[in-house]
């Protein structure tokens, strides 16, 4: 199979732009603009970067800081014997932007061997399932494609690697974290550090079942926890994480675990108070229970905690009756009574915002760190996180004819391709109305959903014919939109935003309102209950709430609606935002969601 773009670029060291375009783009036509097209494709992709002579390179990926480097998580299900005698019948994985899952690659195999009787009652997986799969030979180089670059993680991930490496007669190339080692390392005192033990241990949502994109999605969760951890620990970079030694972290001896006795095994947030009574940290857990006990089991190693775990003379307790519950009550304890090991809440994070000078004659969207007030100059904003704006701008360039130049000197490139206003002839009136409108009202969550429909259609296509690596890059266009859009959507302090999302229970969609940020009510309904929804809507709108902080969407109130936003896109379900004006548009972001849902 032809090399992919990465493969290109790695085998030649170091490329100019015009090479691409000319060998792997087969678009010579491009000359000056292949920079400038090549920027476009590769923009925010970890793996490559530009060297002073404008070469294109590929990135030591063991040289990037964590949060930076792109990572696959993987998992494979086997025959059940070695690598040497055995074989796959499935391989699953994930790709991680972030923490955020943007692509997925799940196969079962033909192992040419018959698998253990006791491998199919564990995995499902049975002889007749994996007949018709293919072979490892047609499913490695497909899978080598999806995770070249990326740092590989899994959990015992030696024991994946093995199969690999013999299937295709050598390890991959890959740096590898296991998260086994890592979870030894990091959370010491946990009696089993199985897969299923780490994923009760840290709450998330995907628990394993032997079965290979499953365990590899619930990994990938776990992963993130032990990302945190790393990063409280001084690791870095991906190279430190990978040489990381279990000896240097000092263990904390188990202490005080009388305190966690008689608190329940459900969701809430629990309180560590000194001797006097002073709240000395406030967390989150989805199981209290397990949660505290870690504490006095050993904590994970950190100093701050060994300190912490010194002074607790006590542990309250409150249940709530869920996990996003005890996310809202987290956030609203900590900023009540600043607790001294929280740092969440007490120091001022960055705002960013959107630029539009309207006093230039085609207006760009341009991130800035703050508004500073001209005449002409209008703001979006505030966006908490500068990586997701710089994505939602590379997206809105896709979805609307920016300008790209001048409109002088014939059509630029994107002029070609229908994305450049002034090479299309757009007068300044017509982008105004149709480009600064329509943007605008797009991240406001007002409009604009058929344009990202367009490029959902466009992912799926791309998904379809295997192109993976632009197809996520595409999803990750998308999802910085959305979670944009939705997150503008709960924080404007105009009046009641409601947020409908199907439930996790079937038939069943819960709605949330929110009055300045901060959430005022939230329930679930049968999706066909219009009574009992026109009921809640009524109740809502008659209650005269009142916000924290009046006509400020950039106020601390506002965090209330970013934790349910990030909560909600985790779920990866459908969700309307709406400003409620009348019960009927509740039923009727009730009926979008329930369409949405069958599609």
């Amino acid at each position: 199979m032809p090399p992919s773009l990465y493969g290109f670029v790695r085998q030649r060291g170091a490329v100019s732009p015009e090479e691409v375009a000319n060998e792997i783009l087969s678009q010579p036509h491009l000359n000056g603009n292949a920079r400038g097209f090549l920027e476009t494709l590769v923009g925010g992709d970890p793996r490559f970067l530009w060297d002073p002579e404008g070469r294109l390179r590929v990135a030591d990926v063991a040289a990037l800081p964590l949060e930076a480097a792109p990572y696959v998580v993987f998992d494979v299900e086997t025959t059940g014997s070695s690598a040497n005698k055995g074989g796959i019948t499935e391989i699953g994985a994930v790709r991680l932007a972030g923490s955020v899952v943007v692509d997925q690659f799940s196969t079962l195999v033909n192992p040419g061997v018959r698998i253990d009787p006791f491998v199919v009652r564990l995995t499902g997986i049975t002889n007749s399932m994996v007949a018709g799969a293919p072979p490892v030979s047609e499913v490695l180089p497909a899978f080598e494609e999806f995770v070249e670059g990326s740092v590989l993680v899994g959990h015992n991930v030696q024991f994946d690697c093995s199969f690999v490496a013999a299937a295709r007669g050598g390890p991959l190339p890959n740096p590898v974290l296991d998260t086994l080692r890592l979870a030894r390392t990091l959370v010491p005192g946990l009696k089993r550090y199985r897969l299923r033990s780490l994923a009760s241990h840290f709450g998330v949502r995907q628990m394993p079942n032997h079965r290979a994109l499953s365990d590899a999605s619930a990994t990938a969760e776990v992963f993130a926890k032990l990302l945190e951890l790393l990063g409280s620990a001084g690791v870095r970079s991906v190279g430190e994480a990978v040489t990381l030694k279990g000896g240097n972290r000092r263990r904390i001896k188990p202490q005080k675990q009388h305190l966690a006795e008689g608190i329940p095994d459900t969701p809430g947030v629990y309180y560590f108070v000194d001797k006097h009574g002073t709240v000395l940290y406030v967390g989150k857990a989805k199981n209290l229970r397990a949660r505290v006990r870690t504490y006095f089991n050993g904590g994970d190693g950190r100093r701050k905690v060994g300190r912490l775990v010194e002074e607790v003379a006590g542990v309250r307790y409150t249940e709530t009756p869920g996990e996003l519950r005890a996310l809202i009550l987290e956030a609203r304890e900590i900023k009540r009574l600043l607790p001294r090991y929280n740092s969440v809440g007490r120091e001022p994070r960055s705002s960013w915002f959107l630029k539009l000078d309207l006093t230039e004659p085609y207006p760009v969207p341009e991130r800035v760190s703050a508004p500073e007030p001209q005449d002409g100059v209008a703001y979006l904003g505030p966006y908490r996180s500068a990586g997701v704006l710089d994505t939602c701008v590379e997206a809105l360039g896709r979805i609307f004819p920016l300008r790209r130049c001048t409109g002088e000197g014939g059509v630029c490139f994107y002029g070609q391709m229908g994305r450049c206003a002034p090479c299309l002839g757009m007068d300044e009136e017509t982008y105004r109305r149709e480009v600064l409108d329509e943007l605008a009202a797009l991240l406001r969550g007002e409009g604009g959903k058929e344009h990202l429909a367009a490029l959902v259609r466009e992912r799926d296509r791309l998904s379809r014919e295997r192109e993976f690596e632009a197809a996520a890059r595409l999803r990750d266009l998308i999802s910085g939109i959305e979670r944009i859009r939705l997150t503008r959507a709960v924080v404007s302090s105009e009046g009641v935003q409601a947020v409908v999302t199907p439930s996790t229970e079937p038939d069943l969609v819960e709605v949330f309102a929110f009055s300045g940020g901060r959430l005022v009510s939230h329930q679930g309904f049968d999706a066909a209950d219009s009574k009992a929804l026109v009921g809640f809507a009524g109740e809502v709108l008659s209650s005269e709430v009142k916000t924290t902080v009046p006509g400020d969407a950039s106020s601390e109130a506002s965090d209330e609606a970013r934790v349910v936003a990030a909560y909600l896109r985790r779920r990866s379900a459908a969700v309307e935002a709406v400003r409620l004006e009348k019960a009927g548009d509740l039923l009727e972001a009730v009926e979008r969601v329930n369409v949405a849902s069958l599609t």
